[in-house]
């Protein structure tokens, strides 16, 4: 089957069901938006771009006459089962251990033995990605993150 249209149906039924969603918690009137606005205006914008991209799949182009099938090939399956089992374990252990423990450790095993770079750009970007995380979600935002068992 037709990748193109695959895809396009999947994100038409995922943006029509948000814009359910969004009418079944209600839309509110113009001047005061209801909770569901912004969720049925994405939805829709999202069932609206499939709507064009399925359209879209049945003109001539052979870009757009890709298999389902064709896409997979030479995928590297082991690197997503291997970055969800660290977000999962990433997780399972953000309260016991903490945060700037696990946020350091999750960027590092990702860049070195996911990507490969190497130790100097290990050790600096998570390092510079967890501090900036900290002083904009605990100092500006004030929201508490878990000090884990070190305390910090």
């Amino acid at each position: 089957m037709n990748a193109e249209r695959v895809g396009g149906l999947f994100w038409l039924l995922f943006g029509c069901a948000a814009a359910y969603g969004g009418l079944d918690i209600g839309l509110g009137t113009m001047e005061e938006p209801g909770s569901g606005f912004l969720t049925f205006v994405a939805g829709s914008f999202v069932a609206l771009m499939a709507i064009l991209v399925v359209i879209q799949s049945f003109s001539g182009d052979p870009e757009a006459q890709a298999r389902v099938s064709d896409l997979w090939k030479g995928a590297m399956w082991w690197r997503a089962v291997a970055i969800s089992g660290l977000i999962l374990l990433f997780i399972f252990s953000f309260e016991t251990i903490g945060f700037f423990v696990c946020s350091f450790l999750l960027l590092v095993i990702i860049m070195r033995w996911l990507e490969g770079l190497e130790w100097t750009m290990c050790l600096i970007v998570p390092t510079i990605a967890t501090v900036t995380t900290y002083l904009v979600f605990k100092k500006m935002m004030n929201i508490s993150l878990p000090a884990g068992i070190f305390g910090f």
